[in-house]
């Protein structure tokens, strides 16, 4: 009778998880830069409820005391040549299991909402003219792609560099956690994932 009722609470609680990775999580990210000031606003939302929202730049950010001694002078990791081939190497070794992850998040991906404005004025009208032409030529191919917007705006009379970034997502989380639960079975996944812990502790 207690191994009937262990079993209903752990089929309970994998379904109620399996539903909550099911259900796509939004992820909406506004983003705008004027004179040099960057802000924005980073939300995400399930089923209308708010998990997450954090301001860009944070207002209580703080440097961490990791920061603080690296400011000082303190040692920081070593980032030599024979360090780096290590991780490139242990990355391709892990990289036919790493491929399966990015094949989840884009199956599990969906663009809702993508809009770029962009204000530009360089010291010569001339270049301003030749970027913008670029710059047109580019979005007029992109803009094809449904829910996707740039506008770009060329200023001949000043120096400017302002935009605004609006983007709006959906996520399901089901099969990238099956996918990274997977992968971390696999020795190279874990051989890379240490490796690279193991750097982040000398920072």
């Amino acid at each position: 009778m207690i191994n009937i009722v262990l079993i209903s609470i752990i089929l309970a609680i994998i379904i109620i998880l399996a539903s909550i990775m099911l259900i796509p999580f939004h992820i909406i990210l506004n983003f705008s830069n004027k004179g040099l000031k960057f802000q924005g606003d980073f939300k995400v939302t399930w089923i209308g409820i708010k998990i997450l929202r954090r301001k860009i730049p944070s207002e209580n950010e703080k440097p961490t005391e990791k920061e603080e001694k690296n400011e000082e002078g303190t040692e920081k990791a070593k980032w030599d040549v024979d360090r780096i081939l290590k991780v490139f190497n242990l990355f391709l070794d892990a990289f036919p299991y790493l491929k399966k992850i990015f094949q989840a998040f884009s199956r599990s991906f969906t663009l809702e909402r993508f809009h770029f404005d962009l204000t530009m004025g360089l010291d010569s009208p001339v270049d301003t003219a030749q970027l913008s032409g670029l710059l047109w030529s580019f979005s007029s191919v992109v803009n094809v792609i449904p829910r996707v917007n740039i506008q770009i705006r060329p200023e001949f009379i000043e120096t400017k560099l302002d935009g605004h970034v609006e983007v709006e997502v959906k996520l399901k989380l089901l099969w990238i956690v099956l996918e990274l639960m997977r992968a971390y079975t696999k020795k190279p996944v874990r051989n890379l994932i240490n490796e690279v812990r193991s750097w982040n502790r000398n920072i």
